[in-house]
C-alpha cells in the first residue's frame, strides 16, 4: 500500500488561490499600500524576483507587527475566507485516504502561515510542506528558508519529509494531487499522479502520459 497521498493546496483542495485571497485582505485591511503589491507583482513576472523573494518582501510590510501577532491575523482570516473554500470533493478525498491508513500531506507554494492553519482545520496537524519565511527574535528577516516549495522545491521538502519520518523516497510518494504543470517534477514520481481541474494544455499532457484526471 502507498503510504503517503501528498495534495496540492491552491485550486486542488481550495476552488481559488490562497495568494489572490491573501492580496485582497491585506490591502483590504491596509496592511499594505496597493502600489506596493502591484510593484511586488510586476517585478515577479519580469523575473526580477522569485516567487519566495515576493512572498518575504511582502511580508515585510504584512508581518511588521511580528511573527506572533501576524500569525493571529493569518488564523482569523484564514477560517474566515478559505475554510469554506474547500471543496467537498477534496475533504472527501482527504478522508478516504486517512481512511485507508495514509498519511496526508499538503504541499504547496503558499507560505505556512496560511497553510499551518488549513492542515489543522482538516486534522493533519504537522503534515503540511510550505514556502517558510525565516523569523529570528520573533521578526521576519526578509528571507526565506530555501528552496521555495514550488517546482522543483516540492521535491526537495518531500523528499527530506519522507527521509524526517522514516520512509522512502520515491517509494513512498504514493498519490499526489495537484492542479499545476508546475508540479511535473513531483508528478514524475508518484506512484499515482493524479491532475485536478486542470487547464486545457495540462489535460493534454496528463492524458498523453495516462495520467488520472478529476475535477472537484
Amino acid at each position: 500500500m502507498s503510504t503517503v497521498a501528498f495534495f496540492d493546496l491552491d485550486h486542488t483542495l481550495l476552488n481559488t488561490s490562497s495568494g489572490v485571497v491573501y492580496l485582497q485582505e491585506i490591502i483590504r485591511q491596509r496592511r499594505v499600500p496597493p502600489w506596493i503589491v502591484a510593484y511586488l507583482g510586476l517585478s515577479y513576472r519580469l523575473k526580477l524576483l522569485d516567487l519566495g523573494q515576493t512572498h518575504a518582501r511582502l511580508m515585510h510590510h504584512v508581518g511588521r507587527a511580528g511573527h506572533i501577532e501576524t500569525a493571529k491575523f493569518f488564523e482569523e482570516w484564514v477560517s474566515r475566507r478559505l475554510h469554506s473554500r474547500l471543496t467537498p470533493a477534496a475533504k472527501a478525498k482527504v478522508a478516504w485516504h486517512q481512511d485507508q491508513g495514509r498519511r496526508v500531506v499538503i504541499i504547496s507554494a503558499s507560505i505556512e502561515e496560511i497553510v499551518k492553519p488549513i492542515a489543522q482545520h482538516l486534522g493533519l496537524g504537522e503534515d503540511y510542506l510550505c514556502t517558510r519565511l525565516l523569523v529570528k527574535e520573533g521578526r521576519y528577516t526578509g528571507e526565506v528558508d530555501s528552496p521555495h516549495c514550488y517546482g522543483s522545491g516540492k521535491v526537495h521538502w518531500a523528499k527530506l519529509w519522507l527521509a524526517q519520518n522514516g520512509l522512502n523516497f520515491p517509494q513512498d510518494v504514493g498519490y499526489f494531487y495537484t492542479d499545476s504543470p508546475s508540479d511535473l517534477p513531483l508528478l514524475e514520481v508518484a506512484a499515482y499522479p493524479v491532475v485536478v481541474n486542470p487547464s486545457r494544455k495540462f489535460s493534454k499532457i496528463a492524458r498523453a502520459r495516462g495520467w488520472q484526471i478529476e475535477v472537484w
